[in-house]
């Protein structure tokens, strides 16, 4: 990953630095989890007695656990010790629950354990790590320090399968994810109004089509996208036959023309995610607004994450 400083139209390589070791790598992403990934930092360096040293604990924005393991470059068997320290998490709620709510005085809500988060940080990541984040449903972060002191960090690609086509040679596609939920993608939608489920699949094919780091996952109420955070979050109202949408924003700063958007009050405690909306199949066929004015805000959205 080149990066360049540009002065006068010139461009100037910066040389990459090393971390001095694996724990500055650690403390560094730990002190910055909310900026970097909307993810509350609950402790480091957790011993337990059959799973080993959990590097570190989170809660996300979501509620969701999240367990991180560090790399300084890469190295055999980060993804067996993660999945280790999820089992860690699955076997006892209770203990990470108290976890969370001694280190965490503000904490309200219930943890969605049905949905843990796995996030693995290495400068490179083999394709068996690929192979077996895929099957795990974890992330994969790459980084690379500079010299100007600058972090930059991506997600890494996942592993991609090939698949004969009748007899025409071979296409290679995306392994597609099979998420696990509380409540499916299919079962929030699937009593829907037929205009209702079309509706909410052509929002979500314009959402895939900004980037291809964007997941889906759902839990019992909601269907959500993000990347590093969430972004937007559905909630499919089948008797007031339409779509609630939240919104994360920065500063609750958004273009809103059409003015569809209303404010969230503070009090709710949804964060950075400060603006809603409803879209229905009938304000689409008036013309009160188009698919394209709410994917407009979607993006906006989606920005805020990057």
């Amino acid at each position: 990953m080149p990066l360049f400083s540009i002065s006068n139209s010139k461009a100037a390589k910066i040389e990459q630095k090393q971390f001095i070791s694996e724990l500055e790598l650690h403390q560094l992403i730990d002190k910055n989890l909310d900026e970097i990934f909307g993810i509350r930092y609950i402790k480091d360096e957790h011993i337990t007695s059959k799973h080993g040293r959990i590097e570190t604990l989170g809660i996300d924005d979501s509620n969701r656990p999240v367990v991180i393991e560090y790399k300084k470059t890469k190295e055999k068997g980060q993804m067996v010790q993660a999945n280790r320290y999820m089992t860690w998490i699955r076997q006892n709620p209770d203990s990470f629950e108290l976890l969370v709510r001694k280190n965490l005085k503000d904490f309200k809500g219930q943890i969605d354990f049905a949905n843990p988060r796995i996030i693995c940080f290495a400068q490179e990541f083999s394709i068996d790590d690929k192979c077996l984040a895929l099957a795990l449903g974890a992330e994969l972060w790459k980084y690379r320090y500079y010299k100007n002191q600058t972090l930059l960090i991506s997600r890494e690609e996942e592993p991609e399968q090939i698949i004969s086509s009748n007899n025409k040679g071979f296409t290679i596609e995306k392994v597609k994810k099979e998420p696990k939920k509380a409540k499916s993608e299919s079962e929030h939608i699937e009593t829907a109004a037929p205009p209702l489920k079309e509706l909410y699949y052509q929002i979500k094919e314009e959402i895939f089509n900004i980037s291809s780091e964007i997941d889906i996952y759902t839990t019992n109420n909601e269907i959500l996208f993000k990347t590093s955070r969430n972004f937007a979050c559905f909630q499919i109202q089948k008797k007031n036959k339409c779509i609630k949408i939240y919104l994360r924003t920065l500063n609750d700063n958004i273009s809103d023309p059409k003015n569809l958007t209303t404010q969230i009050p503070k009090t709710h405690g949804y964060g950075n995610i400060t603006r809603q909306l409803y879209v229905s199949p009938e304000d689409i066929k008036t013309k009160k607004y188009e698919v394209p004015d709410i994917i407009d805000l979607i993006h906006q959205a989606y920005e805020t994450t990057q």
